[in-house]
């Protein structure tokens, strides 16, 4: 096993079992992904029924936090307890979304597994890349447990082919945060009280304005037999909200939300957070799913 660490960007050492579950993830992705590439059956391998890794990866970086003890259901996925009383005192929920999706195939239009060389139908072999990954979130469950619910921990996947090196960063979301708890709100009231899902997409306008705080910058290299870990960013309890890339939350604005910006804000290319968020309101969606009551424990 090999560790390399980016020591400027960490305020503590990545526990051993961290590694460890990273180490072994990576191997067996390296596996996953050779299948899809050599099967063509039209399954896909790689990248499925990651929120057990997020999980775990989420006990390991808050230690003193314990799990739901389900697999499945209801269940906060990180809480902190009073083990006198059993009572829960603040909760984390954990999603991970990988930007990995599948591919359509640019003759016939069905879709096949992202490794997948060839299309099972036509036999093309060029494809469009479809990534809508999103954390769905709760709003019943936000709004009915958010004297709980401290944080969201938010891990977002990727993976380079070329360079054969999954990439995961950890995004923190403070329930204190006015644009967030106001984004889902809003979901809330347009799911006529009775909950619905904010679809929390990564690098959005929402996502951005919802002040995200990075935690978590580790590469997973899959490129030879041995698995090589690298943090480049391990700061678990970092409460800073991120500078806003300007090439990237540009990306996401229309012209007349850019134009609110004053160019003597933009400082090497980042904006201030707490200067864009004032710029800007949430939009106009049509949102609202109704969903059954939730009891969690």
């Amino acid at each position: 096993m090999i560790i390399r660490h980016s020591l400027s960007n960490m305020s503590s050492s990545p526990p051993k079992e961290l590694t460890e579950d990273l180490v072994d993830y990576g191997d067996n992705e390296r596996k996953n992904i050779n299948k899809e590439k050599t099967r063509n059956h039209n399954q896909p391998y790689a990248f499925l029924n990651q929120d057990s890794l997020a999980e775990s990866m989420g006990l390991h970086i808050f230690p003193g936090t314990i799990g739901s003890g389900s697999k499945g259901g209801m269940a906060f996925d990180n809480k902190t307890i009073n083990y006198e009383t059993k009572v829960t005192k603040e909760a984390k929920e954990i999603k991970i979304v990988s930007l990995v999706g599948t591919k359509e195939c640019k003759r016939c239009l069905n879709k096949a597994p992202p490794f997948q060389p060839k299309c099972v139908y036509c036999n093309n072999s060029e494809f469009n890349d479809k990534s809508d990954s999103r954390a769905s979130i709760s709003s019943g469950a936000h709004i009915n447990f958010r004297h709980i619910i401290n944080e969201y921990i938010i891990f977002v996947q990727d993976y380079c082919d070329d360079k054969k090196i999954i990439t995961i960063k950890g995004y923190k979301f403070l329930t204190s945060n006015q644009y967030f708890n106001n984004y889902i709100q809003n979901q809330y009231d347009s799911g006529n009280k009775k909950g619905g899902t904010a679809n929390f997409v990564p690098y959005s306008y929402d996502w951005f304005l919802a002040g995200p705080i990075s935690i978590l910058d580790v590469f997973i290299d899959i490129s030879t037999d041995k698995t090589i870990i690298t943090y480049n960013l391990y700061k678990p309890n970092n409460e800073i909200y991120d500078e806003i890339d300007y090439d990237e939350i540009k990306n996401v604005l229309r012209i007349d939300e850019l134009s609110k910006i004053d160019n003597e804000y933009i400082i090497n290319g980042y904006l201030d957070y707490e200067y864009t968020v004032s710029l800007y309101n949430l939009r106009n969606k049509s949102i609202g799913k109704k969903r059954g009551n939730v009891t969690r424990k």
